[in-house]
């Protein structure tokens, strides 16, 4: 939640988590209505949250007990990242896996996780194309015809960095375990903000060499 400055009243904005970037017509009508109600203003973030603008201070207690009401988890209350995704199979032709049910799995499995540290970020593609940018974040996995290949280390900004591909033809149940194994390293540094780029070259990453 960050905070603006309106004329009237001070605002901020509200970042509603979405799995996948999945929204059910149910609650996309939720939000809708107190959009309305709260003249606010409604931003689809590049990390596929919605994201609540202009909300008065004095409002933002009733917005999110509201929406929580309606399953709604707020940025700040969830620690582990949600996988930014393509839409893949069966919505896009060159997808090779579903790429919603990964990181539905992602997200069950790592559910209450507490070892996490903020700069984490997680992208799924289903194909060779890396549409979501599965490349160029902490953590990425791409899915080819043969099995899920997974990167580490990728960054955008200024700098922008390729990862390094540390896993290849590994199934679901790999990939978490790798993720897992990632996010406990990350965890274990010192710093609190630390992207996985400044990490690869340490002597003791777990995964040295691309593959």
């Amino acid at each position: 939640m960050e905070d603006t400055t309106a004329a009237e009243e001070k605002t901020v904005s509200l970042t509603i988590l979405r799995t996948a970037g999945l929204v059910e017509p149910g609650f996309f009508q939720a939000v809708a209505e107190v959009v309305r109600r709260y003249n606010l203003t409604v931003y689809l973030s590049t990390a596929q949250n919605i994201r609540l603008l202009d909300v008065r201070e004095s409002d933002r207690d009733a917005i999110m007990k509201e929406l929580a009401a309606k399953g709604a988890r707020f940025k700040g209350t969830v620690k582990f990242p949600l996988a930014r995704v393509c839409v893949s199979r069966p919505h896009c032709k060159l997808g090779k896996f579903d790429t919603f049910a990964l990181a539905r799995r992602i997200s069950d499995h790592f559910e209450g996780w507490e070892k996490i540290k903020p700069k984490v970020k997680i992208a799924i593609s289903g194909c060779t194309a890396a549409c979501s940018g599965p490349l160029t974040t902490d953590i990425g996995i791409v899915g080819t015809p043969v099995g899920l290949d997974v990167y580490v280390g990728g960054k955008l900004g200024a700098l922008p960095k390729v990862g390094r591909r540390i896993l290849r033809r590994a199934d679901e149940d790999r990939v978490i375990a790798v993720i897992e194994e990632l996010v406990t390293y990350h965890y274990n540094q010192p710093g609190k903000k630390l992207r996985m780029f400044k990490l690869i070259n340490n002597d003791d990453f777990p995964y040295p060499e691309a593959v």
